[in-house]
Protein backbone atom coordinates (compact mmCIF):
# COMPACT_ATOMS: atom_id res chain seq x y z
CA UNK A 1 0.00 0.00 0.00
CA UNK A 2 1.43 3.32 -0.79
CA UNK A 3 2.02 6.36 1.92
CA UNK A 4 0.07 8.83 1.81
CA UNK A 5 1.88 11.54 3.17
CA UNK A 6 -0.63 15.12 3.91
CA UNK A 7 0.64 18.73 5.01
CA UNK A 8 -0.79 19.04 9.32
CA UNK A 9 -0.51 21.94 11.22
CA UNK A 10 1.04 20.24 14.03
CA UNK A 11 3.92 18.25 15.30
CA UNK A 12 3.72 15.28 17.74
CA UNK A 13 6.22 15.40 21.10
CA UNK A 14 6.23 11.29 21.63
CA UNK A 15 8.14 12.09 24.74
CA UNK A 16 5.50 14.27 26.64
CA UNK A 17 3.26 11.43 25.95
CA UNK A 18 1.59 9.72 28.79
CA UNK A 19 -1.02 7.52 27.34
CA UNK A 20 -3.82 9.35 28.57
CA UNK A 21 -5.52 8.14 25.20
CA UNK A 22 -7.93 11.20 25.56
CA UNK A 23 -7.03 12.01 22.01
CA UNK A 24 -7.32 8.54 20.54
CA UNK A 25 -11.15 8.95 21.82
CA UNK A 26 -11.76 12.26 20.96
CA UNK A 27 -10.55 12.34 17.43
CA UNK A 28 -13.53 12.31 14.82
CA UNK A 29 -12.31 10.06 12.13
CA UNK A 30 -10.15 7.41 14.26
CA UNK A 31 -6.60 8.93 13.16
CA UNK A 32 -4.52 8.71 16.71
CA UNK A 33 -3.67 5.31 17.93
CA UNK A 34 -1.07 4.80 21.00
CA UNK A 35 0.98 2.21 21.76
CA UNK A 36 3.38 1.71 24.40
CA UNK A 37 2.60 5.65 25.18
CA UNK A 38 3.38 6.22 21.54
CA UNK A 39 1.38 8.03 19.25
CA UNK A 40 0.35 7.52 15.88
CA UNK A 41 -1.13 9.54 13.32
CA UNK A 42 -2.51 7.87 10.01
CA UNK A 43 -1.84 11.43 7.97
CA UNK A 44 -4.63 10.45 5.30
CA UNK A 45 -7.11 10.22 7.96
CA UNK A 46 -6.24 13.36 10.03
CA UNK A 47 -8.59 16.69 9.22
CA UNK A 48 -6.43 19.00 11.21
CA UNK A 49 -9.63 19.77 13.63
CA UNK A 50 -7.55 20.52 16.44
CA UNK A 51 -9.86 18.37 19.06
CA UNK A 52 -6.24 16.33 19.89
CA UNK A 53 -5.02 19.81 20.63
CA UNK A 54 -7.73 20.82 23.16
CA UNK A 55 -8.26 17.46 24.45
CA UNK A 56 -4.32 16.20 25.46
CA UNK A 57 -3.44 17.64 29.01
CA UNK A 58 0.48 17.14 27.90
CA UNK A 59 0.62 19.02 25.03
CA UNK A 60 1.58 15.99 22.96
CA UNK A 61 0.16 17.84 19.90
CA UNK A 62 1.74 21.24 19.66
CA UNK A 63 0.47 23.50 16.41
CA UNK A 64 3.20 24.71 14.21
CA UNK A 65 2.55 27.78 12.19
CA UNK A 66 4.97 30.53 10.40
CA UNK A 67 5.93 33.27 12.27
CA UNK A 68 6.91 37.37 10.85
CA UNK A 69 10.54 36.36 9.91
CA UNK A 70 9.10 33.74 7.70
CA UNK A 71 8.56 36.11 5.13
CA UNK A 72 11.36 38.43 4.72
CA UNK A 73 11.69 37.36 1.09
CA UNK A 74 8.48 39.14 0.07
CA UNK A 75 8.86 42.44 -1.10
CA UNK A 76 4.86 43.82 0.39
CA UNK A 77 3.80 42.22 3.34
CA UNK A 78 -0.08 42.34 3.40
CA UNK A 79 -1.95 41.30 7.07
CA UNK A 80 -5.37 39.57 6.30
CA UNK A 81 -6.63 39.35 9.86
CA UNK A 82 -10.01 37.36 10.54
CA UNK A 83 -12.54 38.77 11.98
CA UNK A 84 -12.10 36.93 14.51
CA UNK A 85 -8.80 38.96 15.42
CA UNK A 86 -10.68 42.14 16.34
CA UNK A 87 -12.93 40.53 18.76
CA UNK A 88 -10.33 39.09 21.00
CA UNK A 89 -9.96 43.51 22.07
CA UNK A 90 -13.56 43.75 22.35
CA UNK A 91 -15.74 46.96 20.63
CA UNK A 92 -13.91 49.38 22.96
CA UNK A 93 -10.39 48.75 20.48
CA UNK A 94 -11.48 50.44 17.18
CA UNK A 95 -10.51 47.54 14.89
CA UNK A 96 -8.23 50.80 12.71
CA UNK A 97 -6.39 50.80 15.67
CA UNK A 98 -5.76 46.99 15.55
CA UNK A 99 -4.86 47.94 11.52
CA UNK A 100 -2.49 50.48 12.25
CA UNK A 101 -0.72 48.11 14.94
CA UNK A 102 -0.02 45.41 12.80
CA UNK A 103 1.83 47.94 10.14
CA UNK A 104 3.61 49.14 13.55
CA UNK A 105 5.04 45.46 13.84
CA UNK A 106 5.74 45.23 10.11
CA UNK A 107 2.93 44.30 7.58
CA UNK A 108 3.11 47.18 4.65
CA UNK A 109 -0.69 47.00 4.27
CA UNK A 110 -4.27 45.32 5.93
CA UNK A 111 -6.47 43.27 3.51
CA UNK A 112 -10.11 43.76 4.94
CA UNK A 113 -12.01 40.55 4.67
CA UNK A 114 -15.17 42.06 6.18
CA UNK A 115 -15.88 43.98 3.30
CA UNK A 116 -16.39 41.39 0.65
CA UNK A 117 -18.62 39.03 3.44
CA UNK A 118 -21.98 40.95 2.72
CA UNK A 119 -21.08 40.26 -0.93
CA UNK A 120 -20.40 36.65 -0.24
CA UNK A 121 -23.75 36.42 1.74
CA UNK A 122 -25.49 37.36 -1.26
CA UNK A 123 -23.88 35.30 -4.25
CA UNK A 124 -24.48 31.94 -1.82
CA UNK A 125 -28.19 33.16 -1.72
CA UNK A 126 -28.85 33.68 -5.52
CA UNK A 127 -27.01 30.46 -5.87
CA UNK A 128 -28.99 28.76 -3.79
CA UNK A 129 -31.89 30.22 -5.63
CA UNK A 130 -30.24 29.52 -9.06
CA UNK A 131 -29.48 26.09 -8.56
CA UNK A 132 -32.16 23.80 -6.52
CA UNK A 133 -31.20 20.37 -7.58
CA UNK A 134 -28.56 20.06 -4.96
CA UNK A 135 -30.38 20.23 -1.82
CA UNK A 136 -28.99 20.86 1.37
CA UNK A 137 -25.79 22.71 0.48
CA UNK A 138 -23.17 22.21 2.72
CA UNK A 139 -21.08 25.65 3.99
CA UNK A 140 -17.35 26.01 2.46
CA UNK A 141 -16.20 28.00 4.98
CA UNK A 142 -14.80 25.49 7.50
CA UNK A 143 -11.76 23.82 6.09
CA UNK A 144 -11.67 20.91 9.24
CA UNK A 145 -15.33 20.03 8.06
CA UNK A 146 -14.32 19.78 4.00
CA UNK A 147 -11.74 17.26 5.18
CA UNK A 148 -13.98 15.39 7.17
CA UNK A 149 -16.75 14.88 4.54
CA UNK A 150 -13.52 14.26 2.08
CA UNK A 151 -12.21 11.38 4.72
CA UNK A 152 -15.58 10.57 6.49
CA UNK A 153 -18.48 10.93 3.66
CA UNK A 154 -17.09 10.73 0.61
CA UNK A 155 -20.26 10.99 -1.13
CA UNK A 156 -21.37 13.91 -0.08
CA UNK A 157 -18.72 15.82 -1.45
CA UNK A 158 -21.07 17.07 -4.16
CA UNK A 159 -23.10 19.06 -1.50
CA UNK A 160 -20.40 21.67 -0.60
CA UNK A 161 -21.22 24.71 -2.15
CA UNK A 162 -19.04 25.33 -5.16
CA UNK A 163 -18.29 28.94 -3.38
CA UNK A 164 -14.82 29.92 -2.22
CA UNK A 165 -13.92 31.47 1.04
CA UNK A 166 -14.04 35.34 1.48
CA UNK A 167 -10.24 34.94 2.87
CA UNK A 168 -9.24 33.28 -0.73
CA UNK A 169 -11.18 35.85 -2.56
CA UNK A 170 -9.75 38.75 -0.43
CA UNK A 171 -6.16 37.62 -1.28
CA UNK A 172 -6.41 37.15 -4.57
CA UNK A 173 -7.66 40.29 -5.39
CA UNK A 174 -5.29 42.14 -3.04
CA UNK A 175 -2.47 40.87 -5.23
CA UNK A 176 -3.54 41.63 -8.30
CA UNK A 177 -4.32 44.93 -7.13
CA UNK A 178 -1.03 45.78 -5.28
CA UNK A 179 0.61 44.03 -8.23
CA UNK A 180 -0.79 46.56 -10.92
CA UNK A 181 -0.46 49.80 -8.39
CA UNK A 182 3.00 48.90 -7.36
CA UNK A 183 4.51 47.22 -10.23
CA UNK A 184 5.19 44.27 -8.73
CA UNK A 185 5.18 40.29 -9.39
CA UNK A 186 2.25 38.63 -7.82
CA UNK A 187 5.19 36.42 -6.02
CA UNK A 188 6.70 38.89 -4.66
CA UNK A 189 3.53 40.30 -2.80
CA UNK A 190 3.11 38.06 0.82
CA UNK A 191 -0.57 37.88 2.27
CA UNK A 192 -0.21 36.29 5.26
CA UNK A 193 -3.44 35.05 7.21
CA UNK A 194 -3.96 35.86 11.32
CA UNK A 195 -5.72 32.18 12.02
CA UNK A 196 -7.77 31.29 14.85
CA UNK A 197 -7.27 27.74 14.10
CA UNK A 198 -4.70 24.94 12.53
CA UNK A 199 -7.30 24.13 9.75
CA UNK A 200 -7.40 27.26 8.07
CA UNK A 201 -3.10 26.96 8.07
CA UNK A 202 -3.60 23.29 6.21
CA UNK A 203 -5.91 24.68 3.56
CA UNK A 204 -3.57 27.67 2.55
CA UNK A 205 -0.90 24.95 2.69
CA UNK A 206 -2.74 22.43 0.81
CA UNK A 207 -5.98 23.22 -0.30
CA UNK A 208 -8.67 20.52 -1.23
CA UNK A 209 -9.87 23.12 -4.33
CA UNK A 210 -7.18 24.37 -5.97
CA UNK A 211 -3.60 24.03 -6.94
CA UNK A 212 -2.34 26.63 -4.63
CA UNK A 213 -4.01 29.13 -2.41
CA UNK A 214 -3.85 32.84 -2.82
CA UNK A 215 -2.59 33.00 0.66
CA UNK A 216 1.32 32.59 0.83
CA UNK A 217 1.23 31.54 5.04
CA UNK A 218 -0.44 32.22 8.69
CA UNK A 219 0.23 33.37 11.69
CA UNK A 220 -1.84 32.44 15.16
CA UNK A 221 -4.57 35.08 16.57
CA UNK A 222 -2.45 34.31 19.94
CA UNK A 223 1.46 34.69 18.60
CA UNK A 224 -0.17 38.21 16.41
CA UNK A 225 -1.88 39.07 19.89
CA UNK A 226 1.17 39.25 22.31
CA UNK A 227 2.65 41.22 19.55
CA UNK A 228 0.06 43.75 19.40
CA UNK A 229 -1.06 44.16 21.85
CA UNK A 230 1.72 46.64 23.14
CA UNK A 231 1.28 48.49 19.89
CA UNK A 232 -2.65 48.93 20.37
CA UNK A 233 -1.83 50.92 23.84
CA UNK A 234 0.46 53.00 22.71
CA UNK A 235 -1.53 54.36 20.43
CA UNK A 236 -4.97 54.58 22.55
CA UNK A 237 -2.60 56.64 25.05
CA UNK A 238 -1.78 58.95 22.01
CA UNK A 239 -5.06 59.06 20.90
CA UNK A 240 -7.05 62.27 21.12
CA UNK A 241 -9.71 61.98 18.74
CA UNK A 242 -12.25 59.46 17.82
CA UNK A 243 -11.52 57.35 14.52
CA UNK A 244 -14.06 59.07 11.63
CA UNK A 245 -13.02 56.39 9.35
CA UNK A 246 -15.81 53.77 8.03
CA UNK A 247 -15.23 50.27 9.36
CA UNK A 248 -17.79 47.47 8.38
CA UNK A 249 -17.20 44.45 10.81
CA UNK A 250 -18.67 41.03 9.34
CA UNK A 251 -19.71 39.80 13.10
CA UNK A 252 -21.27 36.63 11.75
CA UNK A 253 -18.59 35.42 9.50
CA UNK A 254 -17.20 32.68 11.56
CA UNK A 255 -19.73 32.76 14.70
CA UNK A 256 -22.19 29.83 14.10
CA UNK A 257 -25.82 30.92 12.80
CA UNK A 258 -24.01 33.34 10.04
CA UNK A 259 -25.36 31.83 6.95
CA UNK A 260 -28.93 32.32 8.60
CA UNK A 261 -29.47 35.75 7.97
CA UNK A 262 -28.04 35.54 4.37
CA UNK A 263 -29.99 32.62 2.94
CA UNK A 264 -33.23 32.72 5.49
CA UNK A 265 -33.65 30.99 9.24
CA UNK A 266 -36.02 28.84 7.79
CA UNK A 267 -34.53 26.82 5.90
CA UNK A 268 -31.20 27.00 7.21
CA UNK A 269 -29.61 24.85 9.73
CA UNK A 270 -26.59 25.62 12.16
CA UNK A 271 -23.96 23.41 13.57
CA UNK A 272 -21.22 23.69 15.45
CA UNK A 273 -18.77 20.88 17.08
CA UNK A 274 -18.14 18.12 15.17
CA UNK A 275 -19.70 15.73 17.02
CA UNK A 276 -22.51 17.59 16.18
CA UNK A 277 -21.68 18.03 12.40
CA UNK A 278 -21.32 14.30 12.45
CA UNK A 279 -25.13 13.64 13.37
CA UNK A 280 -26.02 15.86 10.82
CA UNK A 281 -23.97 14.37 7.90
CA UNK A 282 -25.76 10.91 8.61
CA UNK A 283 -29.05 12.48 8.11
CA UNK A 284 -27.91 14.01 4.88
CA UNK A 285 -26.18 10.45 4.05
CA UNK A 286 -29.01 8.76 5.02
CA UNK A 287 -31.70 11.40 3.61
CA UNK A 288 -33.54 11.86 6.33
CA UNK A 289 -32.57 15.71 6.27
CA UNK A 290 -35.82 17.36 4.82
CA UNK A 291 -37.19 20.60 4.17
CA UNK A 292 -33.52 22.29 4.74
CA UNK A 293 -31.51 24.01 2.25
CA UNK A 294 -28.18 24.93 3.75
CA UNK A 295 -26.20 23.65 6.33
CA UNK A 296 -23.76 25.70 8.61
CA UNK A 297 -21.32 23.35 9.18
CA UNK A 298 -18.29 24.91 11.42
CA UNK A 299 -16.03 22.29 13.35
CA UNK A 300 -15.41 24.31 16.74
CA UNK A 301 -18.78 24.07 18.84
CA UNK A 302 -18.90 27.88 18.68
CA UNK A 303 -17.48 28.34 15.75
CA UNK A 304 -14.22 30.03 15.01
CA UNK A 305 -14.14 32.10 18.00
CA UNK A 306 -13.88 28.27 20.07
CA UNK A 307 -10.42 27.96 17.54
CA UNK A 308 -7.38 26.68 19.72
CA UNK A 309 -5.36 29.38 18.49
CA UNK A 310 -8.01 32.45 20.28
CA UNK A 311 -7.02 34.57 23.24
CA UNK A 312 -10.43 34.74 24.44
CA UNK A 313 -13.05 32.71 26.15
CA UNK A 314 -15.74 31.46 23.75
CA UNK A 315 -18.39 33.06 25.33
CA UNK A 316 -16.84 36.52 26.24
CA UNK A 317 -15.92 36.79 22.62
CA UNK A 318 -19.44 35.99 21.91
CA UNK A 319 -20.54 39.00 23.81
CA UNK A 320 -17.51 41.08 22.26
CA UNK A 321 -18.63 40.29 18.97
CA UNK A 322 -22.01 41.54 19.48
CA UNK A 323 -20.90 44.40 21.27
CA UNK A 324 -19.01 45.49 17.73
CA UNK A 325 -21.71 44.33 15.69
CA UNK A 326 -23.78 46.72 17.36
CA UNK A 327 -21.48 49.61 16.87
CA UNK A 328 -19.58 48.68 13.85
CA UNK A 329 -21.65 46.38 12.05
CA UNK A 330 -24.00 48.90 9.65
CA UNK A 331 -23.31 47.24 6.41
CA UNK A 332 -22.79 49.65 3.26
CA UNK A 333 -25.13 49.52 0.01
CA UNK A 334 -24.40 46.26 -1.47
CA UNK A 335 -24.90 46.17 -5.43
CA UNK A 336 -26.73 42.87 -5.79
CA UNK A 337 -26.69 43.87 -9.85
CA UNK A 338 -22.90 44.03 -9.50
CA UNK A 339 -22.92 40.82 -7.58
CA UNK A 340 -24.96 38.94 -9.57
CA UNK A 341 -22.92 40.04 -12.75
CA UNK A 342 -19.44 38.87 -11.07
CA UNK A 343 -21.30 35.35 -9.81
CA UNK A 344 -21.97 34.69 -13.58
CA UNK A 345 -18.29 35.56 -14.87
CA UNK A 346 -17.07 32.77 -11.63
CA UNK A 347 -15.76 35.35 -9.57
CA UNK A 348 -16.62 33.58 -6.65
CA UNK A 349 -16.39 29.97 -7.29
CA UNK A 350 -13.58 27.92 -6.40
CA UNK A 351 -10.72 26.56 -9.06
CA UNK A 352 -11.88 22.71 -8.69
CA UNK A 353 -14.71 21.07 -7.44
CA UNK A 354 -13.77 19.28 -4.22
CA UNK A 355 -12.99 15.76 -4.62
CA UNK A 356 -13.06 12.64 -2.00
CA UNK A 357 -9.28 12.16 -0.10
CA UNK A 358 -7.29 9.58 -1.06
CA UNK A 359 -7.03 7.17 1.85
CA UNK A 360 -6.08 4.21 3.15
CA UNK A 361 -9.29 2.55 2.60
CA UNK A 362 -9.83 3.47 -0.54
CA UNK A 363 -6.59 2.17 -2.11
CA UNK A 364 -7.49 -1.59 -2.45
CA UNK A 365 -9.16 -3.42 -4.55
CA UNK A 366 -12.24 -4.43 -4.31
CA UNK A 367 -11.43 -8.50 -3.66
CA UNK A 368 -8.81 -7.27 -1.02
CA UNK A 369 -11.05 -5.11 0.25
CA UNK A 370 -13.91 -7.91 0.87
CA UNK A 371 -11.29 -10.85 2.63
CA UNK A 372 -10.08 -7.29 4.65
CA UNK A 373 -13.68 -7.16 6.04
CA UNK A 374 -14.71 -10.74 6.60
CA UNK A 375 -11.06 -10.70 8.92
CA UNK A 376 -12.48 -7.92 10.51
CA UNK A 377 -16.23 -9.20 11.41
CA UNK A 378 -14.18 -12.69 12.36
CA UNK A 379 -11.81 -10.22 14.85
CA UNK A 380 -14.59 -8.03 16.29
CA UNK A 381 -17.05 -10.77 16.95
CA UNK A 382 -14.62 -11.92 19.49
CA UNK A 383 -13.93 -8.63 21.04
CA UNK A 384 -15.89 -7.42 24.42
CA UNK A 385 -17.63 -4.59 22.78
CA UNK A 386 -16.54 -2.28 25.91
CA UNK A 387 -15.20 0.59 23.55
CA UNK A 388 -12.36 0.70 26.39
CA UNK A 389 -9.73 2.33 24.31
CA UNK A 390 -6.77 0.42 26.20
CA UNK A 391 -5.79 -1.54 23.22
CA UNK A 392 -4.74 1.93 21.79
CA UNK A 393 -7.34 1.89 19.60
CA UNK A 394 -10.37 4.31 19.75
CA UNK A 395 -13.01 1.70 19.09
CA UNK A 396 -13.75 -2.38 19.20
CA UNK A 397 -14.59 -1.92 15.84
CA UNK A 398 -11.55 0.03 14.96
CA UNK A 399 -8.98 -2.91 16.63
CA UNK A 400 -10.43 -5.25 14.89
CA UNK A 401 -9.63 -3.30 11.60
CA UNK A 402 -6.59 -2.77 12.81
CA UNK A 403 -6.20 -6.21 13.19
CA UNK A 404 -7.29 -6.90 9.84
CA UNK A 405 -4.76 -4.84 8.41
CA UNK A 406 -1.67 -6.50 10.35
CA UNK A 407 -1.17 -3.46 11.85
CA UNK A 408 -2.29 -4.44 15.54
CA UNK A 409 -1.90 -7.80 17.27
CA UNK A 410 -5.47 -9.43 18.60
CA UNK A 411 -3.27 -9.73 21.80
CA UNK A 412 -3.05 -6.06 22.02
CA UNK A 413 -6.35 -5.51 23.85
CA UNK A 414 -6.59 -6.69 27.25
CA UNK A 415 -8.60 -9.61 27.56
CA UNK A 416 -6.65 -11.59 24.89
CA UNK A 417 -2.82 -10.35 26.26
CA UNK A 418 -2.40 -14.12 27.58
CA UNK A 419 -4.44 -15.86 25.28
CA UNK A 420 -3.48 -16.91 21.27
CA UNK A 421 -6.99 -16.59 19.08
CA UNK A 422 -6.60 -17.18 15.24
Amino acid sequence: MTVLNYYHAHQIVQEKCRGRLKCVRICPTKAIRIHDNKVTLFEDLCIECGECIHACPENVFVPVSNNLGDFKSFKLHIALPSNILYIQFGADIHPLVIHQALKNIGFDEIADVEKICDEMGYALYHHLKMHPEVRPLISSFCPAIIRFIQVSYPNLVKFIEPLDVPREIVAREAKRHYSKKLGLKEEEIGVIYITPCPAKIVSIKEPAEKEHSWIDGAIPINDIYNLILPEVIKIQQKATNNIKEYFHYARAWGILGHFSQDVGPDRTLSVGGIDHVKLILDDIESSKLHNIDFVEALACLHGCIGGVFCVKDPYVARHNSILMQKKYGEPSALDKKKVVEKYKKGYYFFENPVPPRTTRSSQTNIAESIKRMKKKERIFSKLPKKDCSLCGAPTCETFAEDCARNEADLTDCIFFSNKKVL
